[in-house]
């Protein structure tokens, strides 16, 4: 429950009403006008409580799944909040969605809190860039700076797969010392870019009990969070080209860190999935590439695509390429060789060892193709298995060109 009830006081809702509980349903003003970010209940029912001290503070009460139209968050000063409660069925899913429609060249701040306890909270801020300073905490969250037509948006409140679109070249999404915690499923977060930097504390994008699926781009599609273990979310949509992904920060889930970027994604910080069988997966566009600065840490029981981007390592994906699947018991790095070149990396337990240093060069790869070496030249690159006898790299070429799973014998 709300812990200032007390000191709140209760703004009168316009509009049709439910029961007793001044619950307001279907296109009509919240907190009578009165809250600085003008919010209007779309569709749904919800009740608002709002106080102005300490920057404002607000509670809105659901009774149903609820789509609401904001001017703005009105969630600059670092005192203010905005809190969700549901008090709808428990056999329905807690869910609202947050059509902020603010826009201008100045890019907007969250400086306080934003929760949900144990709810689905959708923020999708298209007209101008969103800069994360504060806390966002939910059940699960979605935060997005591309537009959603009405269809995506119901198809959202359903839990069904929706598109994302148009992302604005100047509407980029920064989490800037600031939190974004799912606290039982997924983190998604979208824009043109999506940078998670320090700010003057650090940033903290965490899922303990779910995934992170982050994307850098114009469009996209968002699968169902229900998707089995280990699976991707996130399908590209054709759209300019060239998103990116900036990460120096933490980013920690249990099962999943998917990140998916037009052009390219760079890691300075740390990507983990410390859950049994965790898995970190990034993915981009051909002529993308994927950069691990030196001190980063990628850390999972899977990392695709394999081989892995070691420190200071930069890869370049051909055209056509695309992750080749990993057996799900698979734990270890094997040793992996490029045609023609000694071992590039070395045995490595990821659980014991943090810093990943498995490196390999598609550029020189296809240089050597393209100088015509023989098959049998090419076939000679080792990929050892160090599972115990059962896990194994899938055969054929792997996502940056690398030879697996060979049936040359070990030594």
């Amino acid at each position: 429950m709300w812990s200032g009830g007390r000191s709140l006081r209760l703004i009168a809702v316009a509009g049709a009403f439910a029961g007793s509980l001044g619950t307001a349903t279907g296109q009509t003003p919240l907190c009578n006008h009165q809250h600085p970010g003008n919010p209007t209940l779309i569709s749904g029912a919800a009740s608002c409580f709002y106080n102005e001290a300490t920057g404002g503070q607000t509670l809105i009460q659901l009774d149903d799944a609820s789509i609401i139209r904001w001017d703005h968050l009105a969630l600059e000063d670092p005192g203010s909040s905005l809190t969700f409660e549901w008090l709808g069925s428990p056999d329905s899913a807690p869910t609202v969605l947050n059509r902020v429609e603010q826009g201008g060249r100045q890019e907007a701040v969250l400086g306080g809190t934003l929760s949900f306890p144990n709810g689905n909270l959708i923020i999708t801020h298209p007209n101008t860039g969103l800069n994360i300073f504060g806390t966002v905490e939910a059940g699960t969250v979605t935060i997005v700076t591309h537009n959603l037509d009405s269809l995506a948006e119901m198809q959202l409140l359903d839990g069904q797969s929706a598109d994302f679109r148009d992302a604005s070249v100047s509407s980029r999404l920064n989490v800037l010392g600031g939190k974004v915690i799912a606290t039982s499923g997924d983190v998604v977060l979208g824009g043109p870019a999506v940078i998670i930097g320090g700010g003057d504390t650090g940033s903290e994008i965490l899922a303990p009990a779910g995934s992170i699926r982050i994307f850098g781009g114009q469009n996209f599609r968002l699968l169902p969070q229900d998707v089995p273990a280990g699976t991707s979310r996130i399908e590209g949509l054709p759209g300019r080209a060239n998103g990116n992904v900036i990460n120096s920060q933490t980013v920690r889930a249990e099962r999943m860190v998917e990140i998916v970027a037009e052009s390219d994604i760079k890691n300075n910080g740390i990507l983990e999935a410390d859950g049994l069988g965790g898995v970190v997966m990034m993915r981009v566009d051909a002529n993308g590439t994927l950069t691990n600065e030196e001190g980063a840490l990628i850390s999972a029981d899977i990392i695709v695509p394999f081989p892995l981007p070691g420190p200071g390592t930069v890869l370049h994906p051909d055209r056509g390429d695309a992750p080749s699947p990993l057996s799900t018991g698979l734990s270890r790095i094997p040793v992996v060789a490029s045609p023609g070149q000694g071992e590039s990396s070395k045995r490595v337990v990821l659980r014991e060892s943090a810093p990943v240093t498995g490196s390999a060069s598609a550029q020189r790869q296809r240089a050597n193709r393209s100088r015509g070496e023989e098959s049998s030249n090419r076939n000679s690159a080792l990929a050892g298995n160090t599972t115990r006898g059962s896990g194994h790299l899938a055969r054929g070429r792997s996502f940056f060109g690398v030879r697996g799973g060979t049936k040359a014998k070990k030594p």
